[in-house]
């Protein structure tokens, strides 16, 4: 964590991945570090129920809805979700570096990586998604995409 990144263990697919965070995060971490887990070794859980027993997907998802109610945000049967999370992520990423003109080619292995994704069609759905939600980028995808984001020409009242 010191360094920039945590250790997911056990995460999608069973595999175990680095998660690269914010320097300013990375900061938190560690004064959250000395001041609760002072006694614990650097391979213990940083998320953990007691010493040795990691959270669960559980216990997570209880104390993010904790949160929304202290926050005084709804939660309906559709969200916000924990995942959200990494969708607005990656949408948000995507948006900032397609203004400031970055090569998505050359970036996007980053995010594939940073999410785990084995292939670039998992990814490939934050593209579409982001496209979606800000046709100003939509260009920008185009160019650097011309198969992923594909037009649909039919007669739409087949669908209904």
């Amino acid at each position: 964590m010191s360094k920039g990144y945590i250790k997911g263990r056990e995460g999608k697919k069973h595999k175990d991945r680095f998660i690269p965070i914010h320097p300013e995060l990375v900061t938190s971490c560690v004064r959250l570090k000395t001041q609760i887990h002072s006694g614990s070794s650097e391979d213990e859980f940083f998320f953990m129920v007691y010493p040795g027993r990691e959270m669960t997907l559980q216990n997570i998802y209880h104390n993010f809805r904790r949160y929304l109610d202290k926050a005084g945000i709804p939660h309906t049967g559709r969200g916000p979700r924990v995942h959200d999370f990494r969708h607005t992520y990656c949408v948000n990423l995507l948006l900032k570096w397609t203004e400031e003109g970055k090569d998505l080619m050359a970036y996007l292995p980053y995010m594939r990586t940073m999410l785990g994704h084995e292939g670039f069609e998992e990814t490939a759905y934050y593209l579409k998604l982001t496209a979606a939600a800000y046709p100003s980028i939509r260009k920008s995808l185009k160019t650097a995409f011309p198969d992923i984001i594909g037009e649909v020409i039919s007669d739409v009242r087949e669908f209904y």
